[in-house]
């Protein structure tokens, strides 16, 4: 039950209070009739089931709301009609369930019958039930209106509770938007600056055994390696890390001529629009470290071409071509980026051979296409 409510429920137990002061009445008359013990002990129960009901009313069955209050028809008929209690104002308490425990339009019907309920005695006197709409109209109105409220306070709760269930669904839903984010960054930081660790810890291990002292210099390089990718984590944890084109292609060249792959670099005096720059610096890290870790290439070919808003990236090797691997997480996570940013995206074998991979990004009529193809 949703905290604000307690106040309420707290309101409709003490509305139990003057049937059980009647039936305290009732049992300190001094000549008690069987009638008045009877109507006494009707009171009681029909109290009991009141207090039983709203001990924890929300949420609440509807089978619960229907054997609570049909329960309180029985009393109040035994009561107002076999034992002749003159208090129509009973019929208040099963119309608070009713309205508290049944779904529309079910409660609307439920509150109307103990309305017509309380004024039908109206017309067992001789009266006109219409004449409880005049100037006595205080007890239909009550009743009507205490039923309403309920009927109001329970698709208010529930409106509350899918509020609540959204306003979760949404903090889940970011949650695992920004560990894919952050998976997804780890990835692309760390299997490059690890595939370059790996090939120069294997080369000054190359020179070592040969006793060339560059292998020092390689090992430097490693250190720096590592602090560098220790930088880039923290970055990325933080949501700081912005990568630039210029930075990316600058330890593209420098992975691959570590690699031993020769890199022809195409790249037009341009600047790329400060939207696509993120998304094509990340897209160039992605493909040189799959070139870097999967190719066996030769040769490699970066060409960043900018023209009329639109920014496109090539990167195509002569190496082995797509083959099993672990690259299809790293191209599956480009796509995702590349496409939601409204661009292009096209990762498979080249014409002659080897593997390519295409962006393109702020070109509306380039049609999207996942990655055909993953090493």
């Amino acid at each position: 039950m949703l905290p604000k409510m307690v106040w309420l429920v707290n309101v409709v137990r003490l509305t139990i209070v003057p049937v059980f002061l009647g039936a305290l009445v009732l049992l300190a008359e001094p000549q008690r009739s069987i009638s008045d013990l009877a109507a006494a002990a009707c009171l009681m129960l029909l109290g009991t089931v009141h207090v039983l009901y709203w001990w924890q009313p929300w949420p609440g069955r509807v089978q619960r709301s229907v054997a609570a209050a049909a329960a309180m028809v029985v009393m109040n008929v035994a009561l107002l009609h076999l034992l002749g209690l003159n208090q129509p104002l009973l019929w208040l308490y099963p119309a608070l369930i009713v309205g508290a425990g049944l779904r529309p339009p079910a409660s609307a019907v439920g509150v109307g019958l103990m309305a017509l309920a309380a004024g039908a005695p109206l017309e067992l006197d001789g009266s006109h039930m219409v004449d409880a709409f005049g100037p006595n109209h205080a007890i239909l109105l009550s009743i009507v209106l205490a039923g309403s409220g309920m009927a109001a306070v329970r698709q208010l709760i529930a409106l509350n509770a899918d509020l609540h269930a959204t306003r979760s669904e949404l903090a889940e839903f970011a949650v695992a938007n920004e560990r894919d984010r952050l998976a997804r960054q780890l990835h692309d930081l760390l299997g490059r600056t690890l595939s370059l660790i790996a090939v120069k810890a294997e080369l000054a291990g190359r020179l070592s055994a040969a006793g060339d002292p560059s292998a020092s210099v390689e090992m430097r390089d490693v250190q720096q390696l590592a602090r560098h990718a220790v930088r880039e984590v923290r970055e990325a944890v933080a949501g700081d890390l912005e990568p630039n084109v210029a930075a990316e292609l600058a330890a593209a060249r420098s992975a691959l001529q570590t690699a031993g792959i020769g890199v022809t670099v195409t790249h037009l005096a341009v600047d790329i629009d400060p939207a696509h720059e993120p998304a094509v610096a990340w897209a160039l890290r992605e493909a040189v470290t799959n070139v870097v870790r999967h190719s066996t290439a030769r040769t490699c070919r970066i060409a960043i071409e900018v023209s009329d808003g639109t920014t496109a990236l090539e990167v195509a090797d002569d190496g082995r071509g797509p083959v099993g691997g672990d690259a299809g997480t790293g191209l599956a996570g480009l796509a995702d980026r590349i496409q939601t940013l409204g661009g292009a995206f096209e990762a498979g074998p080249g014409e002659t051979g080897g593997f390519r991979l295409r962006v393109r990004l702020g070109d509306a009529t380039s049609p999207l296409r996942n990655a055909e193809a993953a090493r």
